[in-house]
């Protein structure tokens, strides 16, 4: 009996698991130019074939990283196998390709650093540092290896 109930405990949480919403959007052809190029957010987006293997191990990263860094950015996946005229208009030619729709969504940066929700993340929020910088008259900052953002000129203030 006991048994029964911890297996019924079990294929519940994992019901609720598979049920839980994915913070990654489905991108598709139809919702692409609304969802992302009309939107004034950042977006990161995953072009993938369900057949490839780096596709499905950069997934649960990817599902990680929508889950950490939603609403500051936005996450999505197009299934670039599936709809392949989309992948085509963003020069995708392998899987994963990863690209970054900033400010400039005619423009869209592609990222080349590691496959961890943490390193994507990381670099998404230094993308989204530099806009906010550009907006507010500050220019483009200059990089700086140590990650420090004081800088060496004079204070304003």
């Amino acid at each position: 009996m006991v048994r029964q109930a911890i297996l019924l405990l079990a294929v519940s949480c994992l019901l609720s698991a598979a049920l839980a919403k994915s913070k990654v959007e489905e991108l598709t052809p139809q919702n692409f130019k609304s969802t992302v190029l009309e939107s004034d957010a950042t977006w990161a987006v995953s072009f993938y074939a369900p057949w490839c293997g780096h596709c499905k191990a950069l997934a649960p990263e990817w599902e990680k990283l929508a889950s950490a860094i939603s609403p500051t950015v936005r996450v999505g996946s197009v299934d670039a196998d599936k709809h392949k005229e989309l992948g085509g208009q963003y020069d995708v030619r392998g899987f994963p390709t990863i690209k970054v729709f900033g400010k400039d969504k005619k423009k869209p940066e592609a990222y080349q650093g590691e496959r961890t929700a943490q390193a994507i993340a990381k670099h998404l929020l230094l993308h989204v540092a530099d806009t906010v910088n550009t907006a507010l008259g500050g220019g483009k900052p200059k990089s700086s290896s140590s990650g420090g953002g004081g800088g060496g000129g004079k204070s304003a203030v």
